[in-house]
């Protein structure tokens, strides 16, 4: 699953944070570049991640942190792999997406 069609599936649940990019590898794609130049220390909104990761592009190594306006961590998608995802956070409507989406998504135990 691409970045982008992630946030397609539960970006709306954290539409009003801020965004920290930090991709350490992409696989070599048309416009994988925008996403391999962000700048952590850069926030941006929604609407601009989304249209940096396009669908075709994966992620292969890297965090995508959604911030509160309080400054605190509301989502953490962390790239394990071209193909895997952790995804953390405290809203229940987002994790039950994903498990509605994908049947083979589990809970890892802190």
């Amino acid at each position: 699953m691409s970045l982008h069609e992630l946030l397609d599936l539960i970006g709306h649940f954290f539409a009003e944070c801020r965004w920290s990019v930090q991709v350490n590898e992409v696989a070599p794609e048309p416009g994988a570049e925008l996403l391999e130049d962000c700048d952590s220390s850069r926030l941006m909104l929604l609407h601009e991640l989304i249209r940096i990761s396009a669908p075709n592009i994966q992620v292969i190594d890297g965090e995508i942190t959604a911030i509160d306006n309080d400054g605190n961590a509301s989502l953490l998608l962390r790239a394990v792999d071209s193909t895997s995802w952790d995804i953390e956070t405290a809203n229940t409507e987002a994790l039950a997406r994903v498990r509605e989406s994908f049947g083979d998504a589990v809970e890892i135990p802190d």
